[in-house]
């Protein structure tokens, strides 16, 4: 470097300096912002952990405490935790000892249950069974009955290893005749809590402020008395608190407290933890920095090396020039390019003139594939636009209706011309050839991209896409659809990608008004071959039996998801034209059945051709419903309501005087001639019930009337309203009456002789 030349340095110098000031101003603010970001992440995590460790225990804890309440409101524990229990009762103890260990295992590992009757006077665990002397009466009056609550969580001094889930019995009575004690050691309580962090594992205190777990910890680990005290007392159930205790290093405390039993959960994060946790990204950093600015020195010095070399080549020709009144050898190059330059403007007026028909006549040969390749470079670098990209796109721009505007088919080309305009203003020149009217539907333009990531193309094309919609939506209060063709490279291919944006606005009729559709996104549809037959005919089927019930509302709903399930299942465009034509062909003939002849459609069009017409899903729907179905229900719903009446009135009478018979739904379809479905839905529409639930319901007024009327047995009555066995029957009038049978008939005898 000694021997170069002042103006190599005058280059490298600032290469230099920015590189340098960038770096140092890069890593500040990198550390400054990463710093921030590791610490919320770490104190995140560790919430997170927290509350996660809450939510595991709990749910173990929860379970046993909801599964011991089914089991003390149990009518078995309420017969047996009154009565005497001996050894000779081996089955029953046997019984009571597996309810017992099969409820423990909801909870956590090792947990063990005391189940004590004070009347029976008896305990049985995992021992076995133990009849109780006065001492432990006595024991168990001042430790457990003495307690405040039916259901209490203890944790006693004696036994700091063990917490205890107490539970007298019967709730909501003032005697009790049992306690159940649910020891479960605290050390299960470490297969359930993560531990990211042995220096600082997570304290469990109850709501006291009295540590549950873990029980044994180094007193400089433990959490500070009032900072406990003051997460007691907060109303947020979960969060994250500075503490600065003095003389002692600052830390963070992340706490979240139970809904369940007030127990708070609670983990400490200490500066030094979290400096070293951030020590390896400060490492890294460091090196990299010093790295990137070896590659910096680097790159200035080849850099500045390549740039000077045109200046050295003009310095053989400095000594010839005329250098009165300059002072440097840039001087001397700027005044040569200006006279250049000026000498050249005139010619370039006079070709610019003409420049944008010359464009525009050069994109129709690209677009119908009339030239070649050596010829396009020619033209391109005629016209001065750049010859360099990664890929090229053709967007392609369709209006989706000009029905219910202000325009006619006669305004588009105008329109056509207008939007070129507007992609011309909108799209900078460096990323596009000229935009082009391509037909009287179409315009097309060739988008540039010079990055090779695909999914940044995908996002400036939208992005243009919609700011394009929007200027003609807010200028003409029209909407446009955008087609996108496949990457390409070559310009040669231009006609086949123009094509392709074509296809892919064909499918407007399933994305809808206003799409912008890249035909990447569907080209798998056009390489598949396979035929597809699908066609939603149970669907079909449901919406003609709502028309045929003069269900306007639910043939609406039915007819929706049926087009959808029509445009979800047809992959091209053609398959989905061939589906609705079917489809509107089976409405037709459902027409001629019904007795409607005509459907009013606006022009002289057929109702093939207004469809085919039609370019979004919405347009065809709301035809469909607005031309077809309404008419057809309305016309339907008059014919049928004195019909519906009819059959439900009959279905009713056969219930009435057939109800101890083998009855169904299907019995009586075939007896009146109608499909099940349809008299389901008829008897439903007239007494908003269903046809079983309306036959059980009578079923079991005659059995009232039968218990009270008759001295018929219950298992007599249960087999003539047709059940299997008599259990059934009298579960199922318990579930109904809230009693069995028996009771009903002897409570309303008695009320029968009493009012006699």
């Amino acid at each position: 470097m000694k021997h170069k030349p002042k103006y190599f340095y005058r280059i490298f110098i600032p290469f230099i300096l920015v590189g340098t000031i960038g770096m140092i101003l890069f890593n500040g603010f990198a550390y400054f912002f990463t710093k921030n970001s590791f610490e919320e992440k770490i104190t995140k995590e560790k919430q997170e952990n927290v509350v996660q460790t809450m939510n595991t225990l709990e749910q173990k804890l929860q379970t046993l405490d909801y599964t011991f309440n089914s089991y003390i409101h149990d009518t078995a524990y309420k017969s047996y935790i009154r009565q005497p229990l001996t050894v000779k009762q081996f089955d029953q103890y046997r019984s009571i000892q597996e309810q017992l260990n099969y409820i423990s295992s909801f909870g956590p590992s090792q947990t063990t249950v005391d189940l004590v009757s004070l009347e029976g006077n008896w305990v049985i665990n995992e021992k076995g069974l133990k009849q109780l002397t006065e001492q432990d009466k006595k024991q168990i009056q001042d430790t457990y009955l003495s307690l405040p609550h039916d259901s209490t969580w203890l944790k006693e001094e004696q036994n700091d290893r063990i917490i205890k889930l107490v539970k007298r019995t019967p709730f909501y009575q003032t005697a009790k005749s049992g306690v159940i004690i649910i020891d479960i050691p605290l050390k299960s309580f470490s297969n359930l809590i993560y531990q990211s962090n042995t220096n600082n594992p997570i304290y469990i205190y109850s709501k006291d402020g009295k540590r549950l777990y873990p029980t044994h910890i180094e007193k400089d680990q433990s959490i500070n008395i009032n900072t406990l005290q003051n997460l007691i007392n907060e109303h947020e159930p979960t969060g994250i608190k500075a503490v600065d205790p003095k003389g002692k290093e600052k830390y963070q405390v992340v706490y979240s407290k139970s809904e369940y039993n007030g127990w708070l959960y609670v983990s400490k994060i200490s500066d030094s933890e979290l400096s070293q946790n951030m020590k390896p990204t400060m490492v890294a950093s460091v090196l990299m920095s010093s790295f990137l600015l070896i590659i910096t020195l680097i790159i200035a010095y080849v850099s500045s090396d390549y740039l000077s070399r045109p200046i050295r080549e003009l310095q053989k020709f400095i000594p010839l020039a005329k250098k009165e009144g300059i002072k440097d050898e840039f001087e001397l190059i700027g005044k040569s390019i200006r006279e250049v330059l000026v000498k050249n403007q005139s010619l370039e007026d006079i070709v610019t003139s003409q420049q944008e028909q010359l464009k525009t006549l050069f994109m129709f040969h690209l677009f119908h594939g009339r030239m070649e390749e050596i010829e396009i470079m020619e033209e391109m670098q005629g016209f001065d636009y750049t010859q360099s990209w990664a890929c090229l796109y053709v967007i392609v721009i369709q209006f989706d209706s000009l029905e219910n505007s202000q325009y006619t088919r006669n305004d588009k080309d105008l329109l056509l011309f207008s939007i070129n305009q507007i992609v011309s203003e909108l799209i900078d020149p460096r990323e596009r050839l000229t935009p082009t009217v391509y037909d009287s539907e179409t315009q097309a333009t060739i988008f540039i991209c010079q990055d090779t990531e695909y999914g940044q193309h995908v996002i400036e094309i939208n992005q243009f896409g919609e700011k394009i919609q929007s200027q003609i939506k807010e200028i003409f209060n029209l909407s446009i659809s955008i087609g996108v063709s496949k990457p390409f490279e070559n310009l040669t291919d231009s006609k086949n990608a123009l094509l392709q944006g074509i296809d892919s606005l064909k499918y407007r009729l399933k994305f809808g008004k206003g799409s912008i559709i890249f035909y990447d996104s569907i080209s798998d549809i056009y390489t598949n071959k396979q035929i597809n037959t699908y066609f939603p005919k149970v669907l079909e089927n449901q919406l003609f039996d709502s028309i045929k019930l003069g269900e306007s509302e639910k043939a609406k709903e039915i007819l929706h998801l049926l087009l959808a399930d029509m445009y979800k299942h047809s992959p091209t465009p053609q398959e989905l034209e061939l589906n609705i034509m079917r489809f509107i062909n089976d409405l037709m003939s459902l027409m001629q059945v019904m007795g409607m002849d005509t459907i009013e459609i606006d022009g002289q069009k057929t109702i093939y051709r207004e469809i085919s017409d039609m370019s979004t899903a919405e347009e065809i729907e709301l035809f469909i419903k607005n031309k077809i179905v309404y008419p057809l229900t309305d016309m339907i719903a008059e014919r049928t309501d004195s019909q519906f009446k009819t059959i439900a009135e009959k279905m009713v009478y056969i219930i009435h005087h057939e109800y101890d018979t083998d009855l169904s739904l299907e019995s009586i379809a075939s007896r009146l001639h109608y499909n099940k479905n349809y008299l389901s839905s008829i008897f439903k529409k007239e007494f908003n019930q269903s046809f079983s639930k309306y036959l059980s319901l009578y079923r079991f007024d005659m059995a009232k009337k039968w218990l009270i009327d008759t001295n018929l047995s219950v298992k007599e009555i249960s087999e003539r309203l047709q059940y299997n066995n008599s259990q059934n029957f009298i579960r199922s009038f318990q579930k109904i009456e809230g009693t069995t049978p028996g009771k009903y008939r002897d409570l309303h005898r008695d009320d029968t002789l009493f009012s006699s």
